[in-house]
Parts: C-alpha cells; structure tokens; sequence
C-alpha cells in the first residue's frame, strides 16, 4: 500500500496541506507516521513498526547529510571561483601598471631620441670633446631658453633657479 506524503497530500487536495493536517502527521522524516497518528491508514492497522521507524530516521539522516555535502561542495566550488577572480583581478591590476610603465619609458626614449640636444652631446663626447666643454658649446648652438628644437622638458629653464655649472670630464664615468 502506498504512503501519503506531504506531496501526495498536496496532488490529492488542491487547498494544499492545511485541509488535511488533522489526518495526516509525518514523522521528522517526512515518511513514517507518529505513533498517535490517528489517520485511516494507522486505525486500520497498518501501523509502521520501530524497525522501519529507524529504518525511515537512517533515511532521512542520509538524505540530510547528502544535501549538507552537496551545499559544502557548492561553498568549496564558490570559494575557489571567488579566489581565482580575486587572482585574475589582482594580475589585471598587474599588467596595467607594468603596461602604464612599459609605455612611460617608451614615451621618453622617443623623447630622448628626438632630443637634438642630446645627439649633439654624445657626438661631441665621441670626438673626445671633455663634457663642460660639449655642455657649453650645445648651449651656444642650441640656446635652452628659445624655441630651436629642443623637444624635452630638461631644456626649458626654470625662472630663479641656478644654471648648472658645466664640469670637464668623461660622459660615462
């Protein structure tokens, strides 16, 4: 003989489980009836015995545990996604600023190598020409102050500040 559930309380009467709750009562497993059950079924006695009570709690403990594990791995599942976007973040965030520097240095090697001022000094240093020397001469060619071709923000002197006094020796040491 089939057993009513909740479910098939609810498919049998369409006012839902209210209506026949006085008929009716499950056990915390929502299988076996309580023992002062008084339906139909219980008063014809057709009774569950302590065996299938117990076997109907190990049931309902198993479903229990199953759909704790499922939840558990579902958290596992979220705290691994959440970290590997954390991760992806964190070398998005990376790359952004190793790009932000990568193109800062490209910007001033093109201002360096469109510096005139620059390709002068490091011919004069090839010839031999001591520094200051070099330094003073690129000064007379290239005047800081006017607009003759000097692209970057080193040749623009700042209005009160001290000329940097040129000083004889090598480029490199």
């Amino acid at each position: 003989m089939k057993k009513l559930t909740s479910k098939g309380a609810q498919a049998q009467n369409p006012e839902g489980p209210k209506a026949r709750r006085g008929t009716e009562r499950l056990e915390a497993d929502g299988q076996t009836h309580r023992r002062d059950c008084e339906c139909p079924r219980c008063e014809a006695g057709f009774t569950p015995t302590d065996h299938d009570r117990e076997r109907a709690a190990r049931r309902a403990a198993e479903k229990q545990g199953r759909v704790a594990a499922a939840r558990a791995a579902e958290r596992r599942k979220e705290r691994v996604r959440i970290a590997q976007l954390d991760l992806q973040a964190y070398f998005r965030a990376g790359n952004a600023a190793a790009d932000a520097e990568v193109q800062r240095l490209r910007d001033m090697r093109n201002k360096a190598i469109a510096d005139r001022r620059l390709d002068e000094l490091l011919r004069l240093r090839r010839e031999g020409l001591p520094l200051g020397l070099a330094l003073e001469q690129i000064d007379r060619r290239f005047p800081p102050d006017g607009t003759s071709g000097a692209e970057n923000d080193n040749a623009h002197p700042v209005a009160g500040a001290p000329r940097p006094v040129a000083r004889t020796g090598s480029l490199f040491t």
